[in-house]
């Protein structure tokens, strides 16, 4: 689908300004709230999961959002740097006789991330996550499980490293 068509359905039905050289699936799996900002070269993608993302939120240029069958819920104020990678689901990867791409979804909990979130540049949000209110993550973090109410966690993975006061 033409990324101007995109654009313009996305603004017509929530107020989310989506660039044109955005890659985002025309689905209604893939919601965007009010004055939610999609820069340029952004990709996201439902595998079978929904994409909620809520009010005034940024998704950076070379962001990637992919559900696989796992939603992904982002609340609002969220901001997210450049070249992170988030998703909701993963496959199956351990028999060999069978091909990876015929292997089931293994992880199918999504992930959450609420208000007032800020996720570094490079960083990596994995299935089951769960990014509480007022978190930040650190540049080139990977998140795999719980991050507590404005927490700053960094690292590989994301350990806490301070708290926001």
């Amino acid at each position: 689908m033409p990324g101007l068509f995109v654009s313009a359905y996305h603004y017509l039905k929530s107020g989310a300004m989506i660039s044109p050289s955005a890659q985002v699936q025309l689905s209604s799996d893939i919601t965007f709230g009010k004055g939610t900002v999609v820069k340029a070269f952004a990709v996201v993608q439902s595998s079978g999961g929904a994409v909620r993302m809520g009010r005034n939120c940024a998704l950076s240029s070379f962001d990637h959002i992919s559900t696989g069958a796992g939603d992904v819920s982002i609340g609002d104020f969220v901001r997210i740097a450049p070249n992170c990678t988030i998703v909701g689901g993963t496959k199956e990867i351990w028999r060999r006789n069978t091909l990876i791409m015929d292997q089931p979804e293994a992880d199918t909990r999504g992930l959450v991330i609420e208000d007032d979130v800020l996720i570094g540049a490079g960083s990596v949000i994995l299935p089951g996550s769960h990014i509480r209110k007022g978190a930040v993550i650190g540049a080139g973090s990977i998140v795999l499980g719980s991050v507590a109410q404005y927490c700053i966690v960094a690292g590989t993975p994301a350990k806490v490293i301070g708290h926001r006061e």
